[in-house]
């Protein structure tokens, strides 16, 4: 007998209920993920609480960093001294023109300090440098040159100088080496200048520089008032420290103006005339005494407003000093020049200039504040003479010799320092 074989299969019904199963599934795992409190949303807000730590946690972290900082610099304020700023480089001569409204300071082109005073010009056209010698004026053409303290540069490699100390020197006699015996000041003694320590002059005596002293007739005398003596040492110092230098007459001073010694005006130009005379202006100023050189070079500038200078006659200080910058800026042995021989003649025609300054080794011996116990006879002369004179051949810039006498040998030279 014959079997016949069953064919199986799924039926419609399974087939049914799997679909669905399938569905409730799908639906329960859709609902799962994408609900509001499905796995992505979950996902969401712990990265949001996550990334919210992190900032709260940075901002706690920066509030701390702040207030360290603030007690570390305030330690560092207390303990720590700041520099100040460099100061800004003085402007350069060559851009300083006409008569200046205020004291300025410049540089040349070596880059030396020169102080221009208030009242005054650069005559650029008789030099640009320190070593040439700087030449300033005021607005009627009196003429001064600018004598430096300090370092002072001769080119512009920086390594080519010369250091020049403001103080009292003797020279030696054969090659005019300068020797300081009284410094104007020192860092152990910045302050003290009424110092009495004595230069031997050529004619034995003992040559002296005094502070001023009060008296009646309005000028600081000394020795029985036959012998003027510095005006205000002690500012004429303090203001070449300060400034970096002073300015010496170009010229021996000539006749400007004024009937009498209370009010004559000396003008720093080249003369017109070798005889002095009130009734010519412009003639060499000679036949003076030492006390009324001083009045008169005071009075150059005198209760003047409109410029930045004090006027006085030449100190030994400034004297020996400025002998000291020219043989340093290539007049070797300057100290020891002389023209003995020849003739009065008027400023600035000799040959006689040296960093454009004129006759300090020749024309008139030039009086000055410094004071000598020389005696003769047991006649005091009290007025120490510098430089040369055109009858001696002896005399020169570093000489020095006590006198009281008057005549065309005799005359001065103004000396000014920045109020």
């Amino acid at each position: 007998m014959k079997r016949i074989k069953e064919k199986r299969g799924i039926t419609l019904i399974a087939l049914a209920v799997t679909i669905i199963v399938i569905l409730i599934l799908a639906g329960v795992t859709i609902d799962a993920i994408f609900s509001e409190n499905g796995i992505i949303n979950k996902a969401k807000e712990a990265a949001n609480a996550m990334n919210n730590a992190i900032a709260n946690d940075q901002a706690e972290l920066n509030d701390l960093l702040e207030e360290l900082n603030e007690i570390m610099n305030s330690e560092w304020e207390s303990n720590i001294e700041i520099p100040d700023p460099e100061p800004e480089k003085p402007p350069k001569l060559e851009d300083t023109t006409g008569i200046q409204d205020e004291t300025i300071q410049v540089e040349d082109e070596y880059g030396n300090k020169v102080t221009i005073p208030k009242g005054f010009e650069v005559v650029e056209e008789e030099g640009t440098t320190v070593p040439e010698g700087i030449v300033i004026q005021d607005k009627d053409g009196n003429q001064f040159v600018w004598i430096p303290v300090g370092r002072v540069y001769k080119d512009s490699t920086g390594t080519n100088y010369s250091d020049i100390q403001l103080g009292r020197y003797t020279f030696n006699t054969t090659n005019g080496t300068p020797t300081l015996v009284q410094a104007a000041y020192t860092e152990a003694n910045s302050r003290n200048y009424d110092q009495l320590i004595g230069i031997s002059g050529y004619q034995g005596g003992i040559c002296y520089e005094y502070t001023a002293r009060a008296n009646p007739d309005g000028i600081a005398l000394e020795k029985g008032g036959v012998n003027a003596i510095a005006k205000d040492l002690a500012g004429f110092v303090e203001s070449v420290k300060e400034n970096y230098g002073y300015y010496l007459a170009r010229y021996e001073p000539s006749y400007g103006s004024g009937s009498s010694v209370t009010d004559y005006k000396p003008l720093s130009k080249v003369s017109t005339s070798t005889t002095f005379s009130t009734s010519t202006v412009g003639s060499l100023w000679n036949n003076v005494t030492q006390i009324d050189a001083a009045k008169i070079a005071r009075n150059m500038y005198n209760s003047d407003s409109t410029v930045g200078v004090e006027s006085d006659l030449v100190n030994s200080y400034a004297w020996d000093t400025a002998i000291v910058y020219i043989q340093e800026m290539g007049y070797d042995n300057y100290s020891n020049r002389g023209d003995g021989g020849g003739n009065l003649k008027n400023t600035g025609t000799s040959e006689d200039k040296a960093c454009n300054i004129y006759d300090m080794a020749s024309n008139s011996y030039e009086l000055s504040t410094e004071y000598s116990s020389y005696m003769y006879n047991s006649v005091n002369y009290p007025c120490v003479i510098r430089g040369g004179q055109f009858t001696n051949s002896i005399s020169c810039p570093g000489f020095r010799m006590g006198t009281r006498a008057i005549g065309d040998i005799y005359s001065f030279r103004v000396l000014l320092y920045i109020k």
